[in-house]
């Protein structure tokens, strides 16, 4: 970074900005370190000191030919610093802000490993996970997620490439920390099974013009969807008011009021105005880039149901129908609790006389491996359908439970966080579409980090 900037002497920190450091670090920190430049705190190491003791002896210049940094020094320091853990912080920091990894209790393999910019062997991180908590407890014995993230992402932002969720092609899911602070804190729990320390949990709950609208579907119909658009864009907000209101309004009022929004471009056009994303893009990307790992992936397991999904697949099958199934079975959850099989000519009038559940059911015409069309119900009723396209039908069912403020259905939630996060890249910090204890559920992050290491290893 000092190379970087040009920064050459002591003298040459006078001259750094504020705006210099913004891809470096975060705002607080830079202010921090601006803030000890002015008062002549930093050295050229860029370490945060007490003012000196006069009467204290000089140590001796470190060496600078080190070839190896740990991870989470805020700029690059000597050997004899950067590996110790015995350093005193800086008064007032957090100790998982100021956290420093002793390298020397880390495997040499896991070392060289770094050093080289590759990925550790699942067995070497989880040796790494266990040096790094066992360091980590020495300061809390029980340290919260939010200490765990802390320390995760100063690693994974040193060596994103060793130990962050980063696929083959360089694409990041989320902040990049979720699988190593899932394993992080799940060895937390593990050593702290035995614990009464008090836990402290809450649940949390999804947050969730008309008139020229159903003037226009009364005239044209559906086909008046192109039309609509526009007008639905515009009145975005008042559809968000509307949808956001308590107690929510039935699905038929809605389907009344606003009768378009269950149009596929109406539908897809909310949704991106909603979580700016693309929807349909995404998952057509998501199909050609990732769809291949999953599949060559799932080949390597022995679960009987995978073996069973993949025996009734063949190069006439709907890749994407075909990956749905593979990501259900992994996740042991019923193909009944998301998607419903019916007759390939049945109507939308035939399909309303079934029992059909209350959560949004993605329901398929003929065989689910070579679906013919597609129609999706809400609380009990079709709302949209019958179209062609499975593909479409999937980013339909997907979208309707953040345009609705729908709750995932405990039985398909792992499925659908997994199409949310590693398919359409939605990773919020906070909150979530099912109730879970975590930010992510560990089932998804578990089988993300394996499709990493599967997609690096092939």
């Amino acid at each position: 970074m000092l190379d970087e900037l040009g920064v050459e002497s002591i003298e040459d920190l006078a001259l750094v900005e504020e705006r210099d450091l913004v891809k470096y670090l975060k705002p607080i920190q830079s202010r921090k370190l601006m803030k000890g430049i002015k008062n002549g705190l930093v050295t050229l190491n860029m370490e945060l000191v007490s003012a000196p003791d006069p009467s204290a002896p000089s140590s001796p210049t470190p060496s600078s030919n080190t070839t190896f940094q740990p991870p989470n020094q805020l700029l690059p320091s000597p050997p004899s610093t950067a590996r110790s853990t015995s350093s005193a912080s800086q008064p007032g920091v957090p100790w998982h802000v100021d956290f420093r990894l002793n390298w020397d209790q880390v495997s040499s393999a896991i070392t060289l490993r770094v050093e080289k910019e590759e990925r550790p062997l699942p067995d070497e991180r989880k040796a790494f996970v266990v040096v790094l908590v066992e360091q980590m407890m020495q300061h809390d014995r029980n340290p919260s997620r939010a200490m765990c993230h802390s320390v995760v992402r100063s690693i994974v932002r040193s060596h994103p490439k060793s130990f962050g969720d980063v696929g083959k092609h360089g694409d990041t899911a989320g902040d990049g920390c979720h699988s190593l602070l899932q394993q992080v804190k799940t060895r937390v729990e593990y050593k702290n099974r035995n614990n009464t320390l008090a836990q402290r949990r809450r649940e949390r709950r999804p947050r969730t013009g008309m008139a020229g609208e159903a003037r226009l579907a009364r005239e044209e119909g559906m086909s008046g969807a192109e039309r609509a658009e526009p007008m639905m864009e515009k009145t975005y907000v008042i559809l968000r008011k509307y949808l956001n209101k308590l107690p929510a309004a039935a699905m038929s009022e809605i389907k009344q009021e606003w009768p378009f929004l269950f149009s596929q471009k109406c539908l897809f056009s909310h949704f991106g105005l909603l979580t700016d994303v693309n929807v349909l893009q995404k998952l057509q990307e998501a199909i050609s880039r990732r769809g291949q790992t999953i599949l060559d992936y799932c080949a390597t397991l022995e679960n009987p149901k995978i073996r069973d999904v993949l025996a009734c697949y063949d190069p006439d099958s709907d890749k994407a129908a075909c990956i749905l199934l593979l990501l259900m079975s992994y996740f042991k959850e019923p193909k009944e609790s998301l998607m419903l099989e019916v007759d390939p000519c049945a109507t939308a009038v035939d399909v309303s006389t079934a029992e059909l559940p209350s959560t949004p059911c993605l329901i398929i015409q003929g065989d689910m491996m070579k679906p013919s069309g597609w129609l999706v119900s809400i609380e009990g009723h079709v709302v949209m359908g019958p179209h062609p396209f499975f593909l479409h039908g999937v980013a339909a069912f997907f979208s309707s439970y953040y345009v609705f403020n729908l709750e995932y259905p405990a039985a398909g939630s792992s499925t659908l966080e997994f199409i949310q996060r590693c398919f359409l890249g939605i990773n919020p910090e906070r909150g979530s579409k099912t109730k879970k204890r975590t930010t992510m559920n560990p089932h998804v992050s578990t089988l993300l980090r394996k499709l990493i290491d599967f997609e690096w290893a092939s």
